[in-house]
C-alpha cells in the first residue's frame, strides 16, 4: 500500500511540474529594513506584503528591543502562490505546509504560500524563531522556542492596529478533543523535544508548549515568573525544578492550572502604540532571473557535502531503513536538480545568473573546478558582484581536500581568500563569506588564531540563526579552552525542538566542555525519535 501511495505521490508531483508552463511571470523584489521579499505577484500586493511583516517586526522589537552595535541582515522571504509554486521552492513538499525557514543552509529564508489560510501564521511563527536567534545570549528551553513563535504567530497586523494573544483554532482543538488524561505529563513538556512517532505527537507538543506559553504571559504576575524561569534555566538548572520555585507550583498543578485557563476567555491584546508607515523600495528582476529563480534557491538550499547516516543508539533496523530509504530518495532529487541546472545554466550562460546556476551545479556534483572555470573569464579586477566573488573562492577552497600537492592547495587557499576579501569590501554583512574565510584557514598550522576567533564570531553575530556557525565558533572556542563561551554558544542549538543531527552533535560538545570543566554531565531527557531524516527546516503543516 505504501508503494502504490508513493506512486501516485509521485506521479501527482510529475503533473504539477511538468504541466505547459503558464506565460511568463515578472518577478518584483521589494526591500524594506528588516526584509527582502520575492515574488511573482502585483507590484501592491508585494509592497502591502512587505508593510505587513514590518509592522510584524516592529511590534516584536516594540516589546522585546534588540540592542546591537551592527547592521542586521535582513531576512529574505519569497512568496510562493499557491501548490505549483511550493513544489518549486520544494520537490516533494506536503500539500497541507503553508511555508518553512531555512536557517542552516547557504541563504537564510522564508518560503510561504500567500494562498495558504495559514499563510500568515507560518510565517509570524518562523519569523518569531528568527527573531529570537537575534537575542542570541539566552539558550531557552525547547518548550517555550516553540511556544513564543506560536503564541505571536496569531498577530493580526492592520496598518492601523496590531492584536496578539489570540486563539490558535488549531491547537485549541487538541485541548477540546482530547481528553485530558491523554496530555503529555506537564513535566515532560518542560523537557522533553518533538517526536513525531513517539509517544507524544508533534501536534501535542505544539499546542501545550502554546498554552503553557500563553497561561504564562496572561498577567504582568505571570510574566515575571516567566523570566525568572527562563533565566534560571540559562543557568544550568532543572527545567523542572526551576519551573516549579519560579511559580510554587508542581508541574501537576500547573498543567490543571493551564487547563482551566484556556478553557475561559483567554487574554488578547490591542496595544497602544503608533504603527509607522514601513519604506519600501520595489524593484523588477530579469527575465532570465525570474525564470530562475525557484531553482537558483533550491541550489542554495542544496549541501555540498551529503553527510553520511550516522548510526543512533537504540535505532530499530526498521527506523535505519527508513531513513536509508529516504537516503535514497534525497538522492534522486539532487540528481535531478543537478540536471535541471545545467541545462538551465547552458541555455543562460550568456547572463550572469545562468553561469551562478551552472557554476553550482557542477559543485553539487563535484566537478569544483569545473566550476570555477566556469566563473574564470568573469572574475577580472573589476568584478565586484559579492556572490560570484565568494563562489569562485569556495570552489577553490572545495579543491584543497583533495589536492595532492601541498604548494597547489596552498596557492587555492590563498587565491581564494583575494576573492573573499573583494567579496567582504562588497558585502560585510554576507555571514557566507566569513564562513568561507574560517573555511580557508582551518587545518591550517596556528588554527584557530585570535583572528579567526574574531572572524568567526562576526559571521556568528551577523547569522544567529545559523547552526553551522554557531558550531564551527564554539569548536574553535574549544580548541583555545573557552569551555563556558563553546557552551553559551551552542545551548540553543542543543535546544532545538526539532532535534536532529544538528542538536546531537552540539549537545556532544557540550557534554565535552562540561567534562573539561569538571562539570557532571547530565543525562538528556528527550523523547525518542523515530524520525525518517533530520529535519533543517522547520516546515508549518495547516493542522
Amino acid at each position: 500500500m505504501l508503494t502504490v501511495l508513493r506512486t501516485a505521490a509521485l506521479a501527482l508531483m510529475a503533473l504539477v511540474l511538468f504541466a505547459p508552463a503558464p506565460a511568463w511571470a515578472q518577478w518584483l523584489r521589494a526591500e524594506s529594513d528588516h526584509f527582502i521579499i520575492y515574488g511573482a505577484g502585483s507590484e501592491r500586493s508585494l509592497r502591502a506584503y512587505a508593510e505587513k511583516v514590518e509592522r510584524f517586526d516592529f511590534f516584536l522589537r516594540t516589546y522585546y528591543p534588540i540592542t546591537v552595535d551592527h547592521e542586521i541582515p535582513k531576512l529574505e522571504i519569497y512568496l510562493a502562490e499557491g501548490r505549483r509554486d511550493m513544489l518549486r521552492a520544494e520537490p516533494g513538499i506536503g500539500g497541507s505546509v503553508a511555508g518553512f525557514y531555512s536557517p542552516n543552509s547557504s541563504r537564510i529564508h522564508a518560503v510561504v504560500d500567500t494562498r495558504s489560510e495559514m499563510g500568515d501564521h507560518v510565517m509570524f511563527h518562523e519569523y518569531g524563531h528568527h527573531f529570537m536567534f537575534q537575542m542570541m545570549a539566552t539558550a531557552y528551553p525547547s518548550w517555550f522556542i516553540e511556544g513564543f513563535a506560536e503564541y505571536y504567530a496569531t498577530a493580526d497586523v492592520r496598518p492601523d492596529r496590531i492584536q496578539f494573544g489570540r486563539h490558535s483554532e488549531g491547537r485549541m482543538l487538541m485541548f477540546v478533543q482530547q481528553p485530558v488524561n491523554s496530555w503529555a505529563p506537564m513535566a515532560d513538556v518542560l523537557k522533553w523535544r518533538i517526536s513525531d512517532s513517539g509517544r507524544y505527537r508533534a501536534g501535542d507538543y505544539y499546542a501545550q508548549a502554546w498554552g503553557l506559553t500563553h497561561y504564562l504571559m496572561s498577567t504582568p504576575e505571570r510574566i515575571r515568573m516567566l523570566g525568572q524561569y527562563l533565566a534560571a534555566v540559562s543557568r544550568g538548572e532543572d527545567s523542572v525544578a526551576a519551573m516549579q520555585a519560579a511559580t510554587g507550583r508542581t508541574p501537576e498543578q500547573l498543567q490543571d492550572d493551564m487547563r482551566r485557563y484556556l478553557g475561559g476567555a483567554i487574554q488578547y491584546h490591542t496595544p497602544q502604540i503608533e504603527i509607522p508607515t514601513p519604506r519600501v523600495e520595489v524593484t523588477r528582476l530579469s527575465r532570465t532571473e525570474s525564470e530562475l529563480a525557484w531553482l537558483d534557491l533550491r541550489l542554495d538550499r542544496e549541501p555540498v557535502k551529503v553527510e553520511p547516516i550516522e548510526a543512533r543508539e537504540g535505532e530499530s533496523d526498521r527506523v535505519r531503513a527508513r531513513r536509508e530509504e529516504v537516503m535514497r530518495e534525497n538522492a534522486e532529487a539532487r540528481a535531478e536538480l543537478i540536471r535541471e541546472a545545467l541545462a538551465a545554466g547552458e541555455r543562460h550562460r550568456d547572463e550572469r545568473i545562468g553561469l551562478l546556476v551552472q557554476a553550482r551545479a557542477h559543485r553539487l556534483e563535484g566537478r569544483f573546478q569545473a566550476g570555477f572555470e566556469l566563473l574564470e573569464p568573469v572574475l577580472t579586477a573589476d568584478e565586484s558582484d559579492p556572490v560570484t566573488l565568494r563562489l569562485a573562492a569556495e570552489l577553490l577552497l572545495d579543491q584543497v581536500a583533495s589536492e595532492t600537492d601541498p604548494a597547489q592547495a596552498l596557492g587555492h587557499r590563498r587565491e581564494a581568500r583575494t576573492y573573499l576579501a573583494r567579496a567582504l569590501d562588497a558585502d560585510p554583512l554576507d555571514f557566507r563569506i566569513y564562513r568561507a574565510l574560517n573555511e580557508s584557514r582551518n587545518g591550517e598550522a596556528g588554527y584557530p588564531s585570535d583572528n579567526d576567533i574574531s572572524t568567526l564570531e562576526v559571521g556568528a553575530t551577523l547569522a544567529p540563526q545559523s547552526f553551522d556557525m554557531r558550531m564551527r565558533l564554539a569548536r574553535a572556542y574549544m580548541a583555545r579552552g573557552l569551555y563556558a563561551e563553546a557552551v553559551a554558544m551552542v545551548q540553543p542549538v542543543a535546544n532545538n525542538p526539532h532535534g536532529g543531527t544538528w542538536a546531537r552533535r552540539a549537545k556532544t560538545l557540550v557534554a565535552s566542555a562540561q567534562t573539561a570543566m569538571g562539570q557532571t554531565v547530565d543525562p538528556v531527557d528527550e523523547a525518542p525519535s523515530d524520525e525518517g531524516e533530520d529535519t533543517e527546516e522547520a516546515a508549518e503543516a495547516d493542522d
